[in-house]
């Protein structure tokens, strides 16, 4: 397999064992923590300088070893193999972004949301209708009856008269249909497995697991793919007295910006929530938001849903509930923290993406299985996010916030995830999992501060930078050592991550280049910038593609498709001989692009489909996959279909480290283990069959992994 690599030693303290000693399964529990993006060369410099002793203590008692990631190194990718033991091909999750070869649109590659009737759907109001008439008429005329009067039923007409009113209203006020979410994920976890043989499990916040599916003797909540309230992978906002601010970038995370109409006394405005998918207006649902500044300036008071609280520059807020009603009877209700970041001259308030309060969580809305587990927790602990991006990376890469609000997010999020992982050590499961995200963010955000020669290095803020970095590898280190002192000799730890980090200096185009090559055919000029918003509200995209004449185009990160003739909605290429001959030209010119302001190829490999997936639809996997050299990532744009006029730039931005287009030789992940370790060459695909194989459970599948325990 092309994704495999050997593992380096890490500080000369690897231990493996023969295969007899691993082969013995543990009478005691089993215990995984998922650490996303940690990086193997990075892990191995901190623990050579002594820095993370609990995992330096794990590998030594145990084993150490680099994972190799799947192809492409991304986070809902590789998750999904840990998760289910099968390649993106089998899994069918293999990027962030699907397409849908008939009209060539973008989707979200991990769940699918579609709509199912409310009730009895378009006849709930005249079901009202008939309920509140019927009721109120058989209600009337009872009572008309017990006092003896004559003809109830026709003085009981009136009050029927009401009902039917009455329902009528009240029927309004439902709607004929609700969102549904389906996973897109193929394939059997691992815990459910476990649980089919009676092993009590928790899984906690492990991607690609929204809507939770119950399975028998667990409980899970789910991670990434849990939208926010507004129905987004994470939307912040931020509210801006400033009339020249203006963000980093093109907004293309699609931060909600807020203009105030003054910076001083009372100013007016609003929290924007959920879109009203429910009913056919308003386009979303808002409610009011006031905030008082104080005369002196040192202070504001916030007031909105029946709350009030006082903020100073640089301060936080607790966690403040938002109730969004669509009517009386419809409300959405979320949880969220306000920053004051700023108040003089100008105002700035920095709301976090308001994640979804699982008690009063809609109909079909699964944070959790079972459903009301996550309910009980927030009783239990009080709010924490819900949201599967639970740390907002998109109002610091478009500098909406700096780096050290950023960074108290980090420490808020954790602390609130420790302790809820103390929760879950305490109970009595055999098998418990584990996923922390921020270090992954925290790569994204600071690794620019670790390369000098990042566009975006600042020297005069570096040092600073990567000690965040480092204090975030360290703070993991705590969280390990804090578990391995719960556990008995009998029990097993496996520590790992999905992928590692590499620096983003340089971005490519790949449309634009599709396009210049004459391969994506354009109906009029190039240079569209895309967003977010378009691909959740469905906006425009490909405006100005001549289908009839393209042969290939790229969407996603590294997903390259043939336009096919019988599977895309206006193919123009032969399958067969055609397709095959094409497939092998672009992997050759790609693998020979020349970045011309470095010498460099910012193409490392393009792999056939066939040669990184043992099993796959043809309709739904790209018929290649891009990775990227170290140093270089294909650029958002492309993500989304975007042609900008440039074949290469700079990415002078914050989010500065990357993996997605990475080759997955450059990002390698890690492995640290309790127990011995009986080779050195692992991959992400092996983790499946070694847990199943710890907890003497046969796997409901050949695995196409090995397992290493």
């Amino acid at each position: 397999m092309p994704n495999r690599l050997p593992a380096l030693t890490l500080a000369g303290c690897l231990g493996f064992a023969t295969a007899a000693a691993a082969a013995s399964a543990p009478a005691g529990r089993l215990v995984v923590l998922g650490f996303d993006g940690v990086d193997a060369e990075y892990t191995e410099r901190l623990v050579a300088a002594g820095r993370l002793p609990n995992l330096a203590k794990l590998a030594e008692q145990g084993g150490y070893a680099r994972l190799a990631p799947t192809t492409p190194a991304q986070t809902p990718v590789s998750w999904a193999t840990f998760t289910t033991g099968r390649d993106p091909g089998g899994t069918r999750i293999f990027d962030f972004l699907r397409r849908d070869p008939q009209t060539y649109l973008p989707t979200f590659a991990v769940a699918e949301e579609g709509r199912r009737p409310f009730l009895l759907g378009r006849a709930n109001r005249p079901l009202a209708v008939v309920l509140g008439g019927g009721v109120l008429f058989l209600a009337a005329a009872g009572a008309l009856a017990l006092a003896r009067r004559r003809r109830p039923w026709l003085l009981a007409a009136p009050a029927a008269l009401l009902g039917v009113v009455v329902g009528w209203v009240v029927g309004g006020w439902l709607p004929a249909a609700i969102p549904a979410v389906v996973s897109r994920r193929a394939g059997t976890p691992f815990w459910h497995a476990a649980g089919d043989h009676g092993i009590a499990g928790t899984v906690a916040h492990i991607p690609v697991t929204f809507p939770a599916a119950a399975f028998p003797h667990g409980h899970l909540l789910a991670g990434l793919g849990v939208p926010d309230l507004r129905g987004r992978i994470g939307s912040p906002a931020f509210y801006t007295s400033n009339p020249a601010f203006t963000m980093a970038t093109d907004n293309e995370f699609s931060v909600e910006i807020i203009r105030l109409a003054g910076n001083s006394g009372t100013v007016d405005t609003t929290v924007v929530g959920p879109p009203n998918k429910l009913f056919p207006s308003p386009p979303r649902i808002e409610v009011p938001l006031r905030l008082e500044v104080a005369a002196d300036r040192a202070s504001v008071d916030l007031s909105t849903c029946g709350q009030r609280f006082t903020l100073r520059p640089g301060q936080w807020s607790g966690w403040v509930r938002l109730v969004f009603p669509f009517n009386p009877l419809v409300k959405a209700h979320g949880w969220a923290r306000f920053k004051l970041t700023q108040l003089d001259p100008h105002i700035g308030l920095y709301l976090q993406p308001i994640s979804v309060d699982p008690v009063h969580a809609p109909p079909g809305f699964d944070i959790s299985a079972p459903r009301g587990w996550a309910g009980e927790l927030y009783e239990q602990f009080g709010p924490f996010k819900t949201v599967g991006w639970a740390i907002d990376t998109w109002a610091p890469s478009e500098k909406v916030v700096d780096e050290q609000t950023f960074w108290e997010d980090v420490e808020l999020t954790v602390g609130e995830f420790r302790g809820l992982l103390r929760h879950f050590l305490a109970s009595d499961d055999r098998l418990l999992v584990h996923y922390f995200e921020y270090t992954d963010r925290l790569g994204h955000i600071l690794w620019r501060a670790v390369d000098p020669d990042h566009p975006a290095h600042e020297a005069a803020t570096a040092a600073r930078l990567r000690g965040m970095l480092e204090d975030g590898y360290v703070m993991m280190d705590e969280i390990v050592g804090e578990v391995a002192a719960t556990l008995g000799p009998d029990d097993v730890l496996l520590v790992l991550s999905d992928h590692g980090f590499s620096t983003w200096r340089r971005s490519f185009h790949i449309d634009t280049w599709l396009a210049r090559e004459g391969y994506l055919a354009l109906a009029g000029g190039g240079g569209e910038v895309e967003n977010l918003e378009n691909l959740f509200d469905r906006g425009e995209f490909w405006p100005n593609v001549d289908w009839r004449r393209s042969r290939a185009y790229h969407l996603g990160l590294g997903g390259l498709y043939i336009n096919l003739a019988g599977r895309e909605g206006s193919g123009a290429v032969a399958p067969g001989a055609e397709y095959e001959r094409l497939r092998r030209e672009l992997a050759a010119r790609l693998e020979a692009v020349v970045d011309p302001a470095t010498g460099q190829h910012p193409v490392s490999r393009v792999f056939l489909r066939e040669e990184v997936y043992r099993t796959f639809d043809p309709q739904l996997i790209p018929d290649l996959i891009v990775t990227t050299s170290r140093g270089y990532r294909i650029s958002w744009q492309s993500a989304l279909g975007g042609m900008p006029d440039r074949l290469f730039e700079d990415n002078a931005r914050v989010w500065s480290g990357d993996h997605c287009t990475l080759d997955p030789d450059v990002v390698p992940g890690v492995l640290f283990s309790s127990r011995p370790l009986e080779r050195r060459q692992l991959a992400i695909i092996d983790v499946y069959p070694t847990i199943l194989r710890l907890l003497q459970v046969r796997s409901p599948e050949e695995p196409v992994g090995q397992p290493f325990l």
